[in-house]
């Protein structure tokens, strides 16, 4: 599956947007078709009808009325309505409320206002989605409903209000958590393995060379990488080749097996395993269930 770079601000000629969309199956704000695509918005959407599948970065999962998602800027998505959606005479609808948010109208004020310090954590942590469920939902829900009714300075003081409520409820989680964020805090040894890692995951990577790269022996640096990243090294590693390879299988249509030996595994049989243990479902089925979707579109 492509995916398609795009800027939703100049689209809709706005900095805050709120669009309603009540069409057969779900599309994108400017495709006829459903794509997967990222732009520079910080977008808020919710599910009034319509059940299918959803693709937040390299994370699927099933959506149905009340799912309520915050996804941060640049986060790969699409919302992929289920195949009866498409089917000759259906009469099932797609309804949802969608909020497009440019960061740039609010930035120098989250930035420099200490009140705002909540929000602004609760936006890097959109760069992983945010899934809102329990009441929290529901309020925000009504506020959603309510927001299209308003214009000027009482929509973007009822945008405020969301926001907060989001940053401040304990009823939410973050959808991609496959990958280890890397803090602004890890020591400069630390980052060169990271960066190491994230370059060689083509490569067999040994415990001896990360070891060698952060100048420790392996037993140092076993106990420095799990207090930094609170897992094993080996650990960190799977966790990224797992993430690498279901990028890969979205965003490229390529062999089961180079996308094995892209990373890192010499064995199609052990990446196969490895991977049904981390995702739940086999490479070709995780290849196959997003292919499928993305045909109906």
């Amino acid at each position: 599956m492509r995916l398609l770079q795009t800027e939703i601000t100049p689209f809709i000629n706005n900095s805050l947007y709120l669009d309603f969309r009540d069409q057969p199956f779900l599309a994108s704000l400017n495709n006829e078709q459903a794509s997967f695509h990222k732009h520079p918005e910080l977008q808020l959407t919710f599910i009034l009808e319509g059940f299918g599948k959803r693709i937040i970065g390299n994370e699927v999962a099933p959506f149905e009325p009340g799912d309520m998602v915050f996804i941060g800027s640049n986060v790969p998505h699409i919302w992929l309505s289920d195949p009866v959606f498409y089917e000759e005479g259906s009469n099932l609808r797609s309804k949802v409320i969608t909020v497009y948010i440019n960061p740039k109208i609010f930035q120098q004020m989250f930035d420099f206002v200490s009140e705002f310090d909540a929000i602004r954590e609760m936006i890097k942590q959109a760069s992983k989605g945010i899934n809102i469920y329990g009441e929290t939902r529901n309020v925000i829900a009504e506020k959603l409903i309510a927001l299209s009714s308003k214009t000027g300075f009482e929509r973007v003081l009822e945008l405020l209000q969301i926001m907060n409520i989001i940053s401040i409820s304990g009823e939410k989680n973050l959808i991609i958590n496959k990958d280890v964020e890397e803090p602004v805090s890890h020591s400069d040894r630390l980052l060169e393995v990271i960066n190491f890692i994230k370059f060689n995951l083509h490569e067999q990577i040994t415990l001896e060379q990360v070891a060698e790269v952060a100048c420790m022996t392996v037993p140092s640096f076993c106990r420095f990488f799990k207090n930094k990243t609170k897992k094993t090294f080996l650990q960190y590693l799977v966790d990224q080749r797992m993430a690498h390879a279901c990028k890969l299988l979205i965003e490229m249509d390529k062999p089961i097996s180079e996308v094995a030996s892209l990373c890192g595994y010499n064995s199609n049989s052990h990446f196969c395993k490895v991977f049904r243990e981390r995702i739940g479902q086999s490479p070709y089925q995780y290849k196959c269930s997003i292919a499928k979707c993305a045909d109906q579109c």
